[in-house]
């Protein structure tokens, strides 16, 4: 998939989904509005779809694991859905400080043989395959990371209006990178003044 299709594929996605997100209605009982859970779902999948796609970029996330009591655990070990191993900044990948998240969850810790839940900290970076295109990944981040904020405004009885704003904005960061230049330097160019 090129980055073009890529960014076409996914607007289309989010315009869909930020069309059906829709404030509650003032009744409960006439209320036939999505319920923010499963818009959390919508967007959780559309999240993991594109960024996992985001790799053919150079761009991926990572997680480091925070002690989790395991006597074996030693520094930060790294987890990640590529199935790549990955040290901790080590050579090849370029670690800009980005991050989706951090915090405790719940998981299991690359250190664990036995593969078991435990509740530790843990750090979602965001690194860049070395050699990659800086400029396209670091936009494929602000983009991602718009959705990531979607999805943390999608908690139960949580405003719609903060889950709208993020989509939003993500396309309009899609349109800039859509198009031959940005709105903005479109605009300037055209001020008569």
């Amino acid at each position: 998939m090129s980055l073009f299709t890529y960014y076409v594929s996914l607007r289309a996605e989010i315009i869909e989904l930020v069309t059906g997100v829709q404030n509650a209605g003032n009744s409960l009982f006439w209320d036939n509005t999505t319920q923010n859970w499963v818009t959390k779902q919508k967007l959780e999948r559309l999240f993991a779809k594109y960024l996992a796609e985001a790799k053919s970029f150079g761009l991926l996330m990572v997680t480091r694991h925070g002690y989790c009591k395991n006597p074996i655990h030693q520094d930060y070990p790294i987890s990640n859905v590529h199935n790549l191993h990955i040290e901790y900044r080590k050579a090849g990948y370029i670690w800009n400080g980005g991050q989706f998240y951090q915090g405790k969850r719940n998981c299991i810790c690359p250190c664990s043989a036995s593969n078991k839940l435990s509740e530790h900290h843990v750090i979602d970076d965001i690194i860049y395959i070395d050699g990659s295109n800086i400029d396209e990944c670091t936009n494929l981040e602000a983009i991602l990371c718009d959705l990531y904020n979607a999805i943390d405004c999608a908690g139960e009885k949580m405003p719609r209006s903060g889950i709208r704003e993020y989509l939003l904005r993500a396309i309009l960061r899609i349109n800039d990178e859509l198009l031959p230049e940005p709105v903005e330097t479109y605009i300037s160019k055209h001020v008569t003044g």
